[in-house]
């Protein structure tokens, strides 16, 4: 019985458009071929198997070009959104940034410092070297765009 299994496989494999013949020799035996024999017979509706791997490699290929679109969308929106948020920060550090750039440019020259109540006072070397330096610090943080 297993060899008819394999002579049916392989015809079904060789030729799946084939019509495949089934009859009984005089010996009482099932017989199986590719011809129609002259004896009485059948026709069998074999189909063949399906073929292995085929259909799952189209499935992983679409799954896979719906994963890269996904990540590829994924990255427009991110950079998208890192723009806005350099521009907002460009926009909210505009102002700021001109008045420290202008600030520091004035402590480069002769200055004077006013105190609270209006009245002004000469600043010493020190003090003016720490405003200076602080305010730079502060344009380095906030002023890099």
């Amino acid at each position: 019985m297993s060899m008819i299994r394999i002579i049916l496989l392989s015809l079904a494999t060789a030729s799946a458009s084939a019509e495949i013949y089934r009859w009984k020799d005089a010996n009482g035996n099932w017989q199986f071929g590719d011809r129609a024999p002259q004896a009485e017979h059948e026709t069998l509706d074999i189909k063949p198997p399906p073929k292995i791997g085929q259909d799952d490699a189209l499935d992983i290929h679409a799954r896979t070009q719906r994963l890269l679109q996904s990540q590829q969308t994924q990255a427009r929106h991110k950079a998208l959104a890192e723009k806005n948020a350099r521009d907002e920060y460009r926009e909210r550090f505009a102002q700021p940034c001109k008045e420290a750039e202008k600030r520091l440019e004035q402590m480069r020259g002769p200055f004077v410092y006013v105190n609270e109540d209006g009245t002004h006072r000469n600043a010493n070397a020190e003090e003016v070297a720490a405003d200076q330096k602080k305010t730079q610090k502060w344009i380095d943080e906030h002023c890099d765009f």
